[in-house]
Order: structure tokens, then sequence, then C-alpha cells
């Protein structure tokens, strides 16, 4: 009886332990989406500029050198892109970058009407709206770091101690 105690208390421990690594991780992940969103917007930037691309053509050959669930996002706004007009364009961003579960809702609102507004207008206003994306993503990402740094090791124990008094109660 002992032993089956024991294997149940470790069970819930790791358990718990488990659930406090992955809320912490999701933390992680929110940074990295804005970083590759600001890797993103840069390429997209001299690809329009240096190249010469139309907007859906740079969204494809800049979304290839993400790494984070925002390439499979764009890549659905670039096959929207392609496929439908100019009135689906709208929804297909907004409905691709909520899918991002990682964000917050104002980050989500940023990245939103930052791609939104390209596209509408000509080439130094384009500029302009990737450079003022990029600085408000910039300041979300030292607001993501901070929250990063503070909660991760939070959930971390949070999930530790909860399993530990799960067990002491079973116990």
């Amino acid at each position: 009886m002992i032993f089956i105690k024991i294997v149940i208390s470790i069970v819930i421990l790791c358990i718990t332990s488990y659930i406090g690594i992955e809320l912490a991780s999701s933390l992680k992940e929110r940074e990295e989406i804005l970083i590759d969103m600001i890797t993103f917007l840069k390429m997209v930037e001299n690809e329009m500029i240096y190249m010469l691309n139309s907007l859906p053509n740079a969204y494809e050959i800049s979304r290839q050198k993400l790494n984070s669930k925002l390439k499979d996002v764009i890549g659905a706004i670039v096959i929207d892109m392609t496929n439908y007009g100019v009135d689906k364009i709208d929804s297909s961003i907004t409905n691709n970058i909520n899918n991002l579960t990682a964000l917050e809702e104002y980050d989500k609102e940023i990245i939103i009407s930052t791609l939104k507004n390209l596209g509408r207008s000509d080439l130094s206003s384009q500029n302009n709206i990737i450079e003022n994306g990029i600085a408000i993503i910039k300041n979300q990402i030292k607001e993501a770091r901070s929250i990063k740094e503070k909660n991760s090791k939070v959930y971390k124990t949070i999930g530790i101690i909860s399993g530990l008094i799960i067990v002491v109660i079973f116990i």
C-alpha cells in the first residue's frame, strides 16, 4: 500500500511540475513570436524596397526564414492574398493572427494593424508603417521579457509546491 502511495505521489508531483513548466514556456513563446515578427517586417521591407517584390511575394520570401508559429500563420495569409480578392485579406489577417494563442490581445492588434496597412499606400508610407510597427513591437518584447523573467520562476515553483501540497493531503 505504501508503494502505491509513493508512486501516485511521484506521478502527481511530476504532473504539477510539468504544468508549471508548460505555463513558463508559453511566456517564452510570446517573446519568440514577437522577435520573429520584427525579423519578418525587416525582411519584407528589404524585399519591397531593394528587390521590388510585390507584397505577397515579399511575405512568402520573408516567412521562409522564420522559426516560430508565425511562419505558418503568414503562410496562410499569403495563400489568401494570392487566391482571394482584397475583400478577404483583412479577415484573413485577423483570423490567422488571432490563432496565435501565445500573444496578448494588444500584441495581436499591433500585428494585425501593421499587416492590414501594408500594401495600401506607396512605398515610403509602407516603410513608415513597418518602422512604427517595429518600434511598438520592440516595446512589447521588453514587456514580454520582464513578464517572462518574473513569472517563469513563479509558475515552476507553484507547480512544484501545489504538487507537494496535494501529496501531503493525499498521504
